[in-house]
């Protein structure tokens, strides 16, 4: 290894040629406003107090290359293994200047396309001193920046935006009369300095490449995986599998874009729930990286092999690819079902659901098969988020599901495996429908309800040869408004403030309608608002509100939620006999283990005030999720409720089935597992 100490003239080879080669593990352009921003911010500084009497140096972290000899048998040429998104962005820098000096000061245009540009290789690859990766346009951006020719159709890069950042901040001090063209260039160019490191092609860089930790952007861990790919394979194999597999993946799954509530990019979290599909374990997400270099290091030790994984890799990307975005399905069936299960948040199966792609692609199960699996995935996940149930339990059971099922005997495996996985009983979800405050504003949230609401709605038209449809975009209307004017308050009763906190976000109190209809509705009385409802056109609302009912008050709400569980489990039905310790029907605890310690109950409100006080011991603040649970948790005394150690309030209206509803999600908004909540009964 050589290091040396260069200013940025230096790095561009100000009166020579250079040429910066990126190797295939380079990223996209990452840097973002708040990097430009910090980058200019310096450089101005340094600006203002510059003495040209004065030796001034402000470095910029490292540059990491490998000598990799001439081009044209004069141009000297480095592999950049570090330093692509400074070099890139100083570029950009001198373009935006540039640009601006054109008209003004032509010998500094000069200079700057002399530093950009080997001018004797105008007609070979080696023009260009530096050149991004083709990924997301960047490349043809970069050019057409250095070219001064539009940008307009570069909308997935972010190199048009940095130019334009750069340009726009530097002509308005220009403007102002703040910046001077020459002493700006100046300080640019002879200010700045970087470490040069240059790697002996003997040295392994990507161990020093994902050791560093230079000032920038922070690399992703699908970035550490792409750099590892590159450095792990032999030269002569890089070019091919590169183009042929790990582009086509990047190009499918886009670290830009996130999935799911991880908020991980697409290539990331693919590459995590591959690993759980092959190891039964999610790891953590910052693991991602340090677990596929583990297991490429056990299971692949030749570069035919490890080849054969990325392969792999290229086809189970491909699968993800449908998870992600149902309409790259081609089954229409398939795709239907996966559109549901889009609308449900279920990337916690993707594990799973690789798994399955994989058997049927492999004739282990049918394309029938993949469909039952994907129905009774959804009946699994329905009647858990009807019933409350958090999701953290899922990270550990999916990774593990599919060797637990028998391919041959696919839908019964399934169906008998899922009953004993924390599966809701029928009775369970008549108790969680009826009490469960499933609106909290979320679009996602609405989304959800609007899938199971729609399936009923159907459910209603069975044997009708059809069923209406909204002829707009579906809103949730509750029956019983969100803002109760006086009329409302009058018909609720005396204890109209405890029936709306208690049933205004259940089901009983929900419904479907379109926008127009919402703003008709709003807060209109209930003899309006059933008129209206008998008369409109989803069996939904037509068929349950022309029953006669004289009002909306609590006993009307639970006895809408009986309907509707009823109708739910006509849809979703049971798989079977859920195991008794599942049950809270008609159980009295005894005690709650929570983590380590023991606690002697009576009744489910003790369950729930002892969970809630632990709780609040493992809470980095309890606030929060008392806030996010409203219909539990309360400033203020009211009636049934039971006063906690910190001052909140906890409502004691509490069956055994929301008991244990309220303390799993508890459990899981302190970051406790199941496994750290067990009851046991008499």
């Amino acid at each position: 290894m050589k290091t040396d100490s260069l200013r940025i003239s230096k790095v561009f080879n100000i009166g020579g040629d250079v040429h910066y080669i990126l190797p295939h593990f380079q990223r996209e352009y990452a840097w973002e406003k708040s990097n430009w921003q910090t980058l200019l911010k310096d450089i101005l500084s340094i600006y203002e107090t510059y003495d040209p009497t004065q030796e001034t140096e402000h470095f910029m972290g490292a540059l990491m290359v490998i000598n990799d000899g001439t081009r044209n048998g004069t141009v000297p040429a480095f592999k950049l293994v570090d330093g692509q998104q400074r070099l890139t962005t100083i570029s950009l820098l001198l373009c935006a200047l540039g640009r601006l000096a054109k008209d003004k000061q032509t010998t500094i245009y000069k200079k700057i396309q002399r530093l950009l540009t080997n001018p004797d290789e105008i007609d070979t690859p080696f023009y260009y001193k530096l050149l991004p990766t083709t990924k997301y346009g960047d490349r043809d951006a970069y050019i057409a920046v250095i070219q001064e020719e539009g940008l307009s159709k570069f909308s997935e890069s972010r190199i048009p935006q940095a130019f334009e950042y750069f340009h726009r901040e530097l002509e308005l001090k220009i403007n102002q009369g703040k910046l001077d063209l020459e002493k700006f260039f100046i300080v640019l160019t002879t200010c700045l300095q970087v470490v040069f490191i240059d790697l002996d092609q003997r040295e392994r860089p990507y161990e020093i490449f994902e050791s560093l930790n230079s000032k920038g952007k922070p690399l992703s861990q699908a970035d550490l995986v792409r750099n590892y790919i590159a450095m792990r394979l032999p030269e002569a194999k890089q070019e091919q599998v590169f183009e042929k597999y790990w582009s086509q993946i990047e190009s499918v799954l886009q670290e830009k874009r996130t999935v799911g509530r991880s908020r991980l990019g697409e290539l990331t979290a693919f590459l995590r729930h591959y690993l759980a599909f092959r190891s039964g374990v999610l790891c953590n997400e910052e693991h991602v990286y340090a677990r596929f270099r583990d297991r490429i290091e056990t299971d692949f030790s030749t570069p035919d092999a490890f080849t054969g994984e990325i392969e792999t890799l290229k086809r189970f990307a491909g699968y993800y690819n449908k998870l992600l975005r149902p309409k790259e399905e081609s089954d229409l069936s398939v795709r239907a079902q996966l559109e549901k299960l889009d609308i449900l948040e279920i990337s916690t199966a993707y594990p799973f659901l690789l798994a399955a792609y994989d058997a049927k692609d492999r004739q282990e199960i049918s394309k029938e098969g993949l469909l039952e699996g994907l129905q009774i995935l959804e009946n699994y996940i329905v009647r858990r988020y009807l019933a409350g149930e958090p999701t953290n339990y899922l990270n550990k059971m999916f990774p593990t599901l599919w060797r637990e099922l028998n391919p041959t005997r696919f839908g019964e495996s399934i169906r008998h495996t899922l009953t004993s996985k924390n599966y809701p009983s029928d009775n369970r979800l008549r108790q969680t429908i009826a009490t469960e405050q499933l609106y909290d504003g979320r679009s996602q949230t609405r989304y959800k309800i609007y899938l199971v609401l729609d399936r009923i709605n159907k459910h209603l038209s069975v044997g009708s040869g059809g069923h209406t449809v909204l002829d707009g975009e579906p809103t949730i209307e509750h029956i019983m408004p969100r803002s109760p004017d006086v009329t409302w308050k009058n018909e609720l009763g005396e204890n109209w403030e405890e029936i709306y906190q208690e049933n205004l976000n259940t089901l009983g109190n929900l419904t479907l309608v379109t926008q127009e209809w919402n703003s008709q509705l709003s807060n209109a009385a209930f003899s309006i608002k059933k008129q209206k409802l008998c008369n409109h056109a989803l069996r939904l609302n037509s068929s349950y509100f022309s029953l006669g009912i004289d009002r909306w008050d609590s006993d009307a709400i639970q006895v809408r939620a009986k309907f509707l569980s009823d109708k739910i489990i006509e849809i979703w039905p049971s798989f079977g006999e859920v195991p008794i310790s599942q049950g809270t029907l008609g159980q009295k605890p005894r005690t709650i283990l929570i983590i380590s310690d023991t606690y002697e109950v009576k009744s489910w409100r003790d369950v729930a005030f002892f969970t809630a006080e632990c709780a609040i011991q493992l809470a980095d603040n309890f606030d929060i999720i008392a806030e996010q649970m409203p219909t539990y948790f309360f400033r203020e005394a009211k009636k049934r409720c039971r006063q906690l150690s910190n001052g909140w309030y906890i409502t004691t209206n509490l069956t055994g089935s929301s008991a244990t509803s309220l303390c799993r999600n508890l459990m899981s908004l302190v970051g406790a597992s199941e496994d750290d909540w067990q009851i046991e009964f008499d």
